[in-house]
């Protein structure tokens, strides 16, 4: 009779305790979770900066764009009158009006008739030459005035497509930390975590990143210097030179030039530059990589393609915002007015600019 009853007892204990088990699983989140919900957390955050910051952006847009507006339809009116004025100098000449002039110079009686005609047939010329030239200058200055109002335009349009996209990243990241915070019991306890990450990132995260690319951008003007005393860095083959930077070289330029910097460094990998710092209890960490741009002048450019604190990955916004912010690039032209970079490769341990010499 014991041993009938002593099973069920047993699997009864076990469901319980199974039931327990269960039960406590799904009031903790795992780690995964946990991390997954301070990720979005923070991308809330940034985003509601980026946000911000578009809506600044498009409202100075439209200032602008009522100032340029109203510049070129000034111009187009001057345009009109100079043109009116133009045509009427032109004309002049075709129908005749001018050969009075030329007429008289061949009847004057004295050398005084004669310089009196030729001061006034010169002035004539001058003024007509001014008339025609001040023309072509406003028409000039039009045209530039409203190729910027269509630019100003486009960027408007751009900036309006920008933020309607992050506002809708936005909603879809407050969606998954709701849905994460509700499928947990312990919500206050994740709320607090997640408004102590944004706390740390706002006062510790974003002011080291701020700190370490001010003085990034402030070191990278001296570059050159580096090439200049380093003969060993620069190869020359014909009309096509190229410098080799070693990352070892370049972090200790850059920590002598900046004391900002001996917390951070460069790490040259193939493809791809990681760099990072540390202060205290906030890490940083970027990777990212140069190109080449020709647009608005020949550059090489620091494209960040990723960006984390604490080993929490940040939105693509916050590296943008950080690329518009600070000059990372390094102009060959600063080298010698008549070098252009055409291409750049990263390796484990170096980068390499390939360069060109314009006559």
């Amino acid at each position: 009779m014991q041993r009938r009853l002593l099973g069920p007892i047993i699997v009864g204990l076990c469901c319980l305790l199974l039931h327990f088990g269960t039960t406590a699983a799904a009031a903790q989140p795992d780690a995964e979770e946990k991390r997954r919900l301070l990720v979005q957390g923070l991308t809330v955050y940034e985003l509601d900066r980026e946000i911000v910051r578009l809506t600044e952006e498009e409202k100075r847009l439209n200032e602008k764009l009522a100032e340029t507006a109203s510049q070129v339809e000034q111009a187009a009116k001057q345009v009109e009158l100079r043109q009116r004025k133009t045509e009427k100098v032109i004309r002049s000449y075709y129908s005749g009006e001018r050969n009075s002039i030329l007429l008289a110079a061949l009847h004057v009686r004295s050398i005084q008739d004669a310089l009196y005609v030729w001061d006034q047939l010169q002035f004539i010329l001058e003024s007509d030459r001014k008339s025609i030239d001040d023309y072509l200058q406003r028409y000039q200055s039009y045209k530039t005035m409203k190729a910027k109002l269509e630019a100003d335009r486009r960027q408007l349009a751009d900036t309006r497509i920008s933020f309607t996209a992050e506002k809708e990243k936005r909603l879809q990241a407050q969606r998954e930390v709701e849905r994460l915070l509700a499928s947990n019991s312990d919500r206050i306890k994740l709320e607090k975590e997640l408004e102590q990450l944004r706390m740390q990132w706002e006062e510790r995260g974003l002011p080291l990143f701020q700190r370490y690319f001010t003085a990034l951008s402030a070191a990278m003007v001296k570059l050159p210097e580096m090439l200049g005393q380093n003969g060993k860095m620069l190869s020359i083959k014909g009309l096509s030179p190229k410098v080799t930077i070693g990352d070892d070289e370049l972090n200790r330029f850059l920590q002598q030039k900046n004391k900002e910097l001996e917390g951070f460094s460069f790490l040259f990998e193939k493809g791809v530059i990681s760099a990072g710092g540390n202060v205290d209890s906030a890490s940083i960490s970027l990777k990212g990589r140069y190109v080449v741009e020709n647009k608005p002048t020949n550059a090489v450019r620091f494209v960040i393609d990723s960006l984390s604190f604490n080993g929490y990955p940040m939105p693509t916004s916050t590296a943008k915002t950080l690329e518009r912010q600070f000059d990372l690039a390094f102009y060959p032209n600063k080298v010698a007015p008549f070098v252009h970079a055409t291409d750049v490769a990263i390796e484990n341990g170096s980068m390499t600019i390939f360069l060109k010499i314009a006559l």
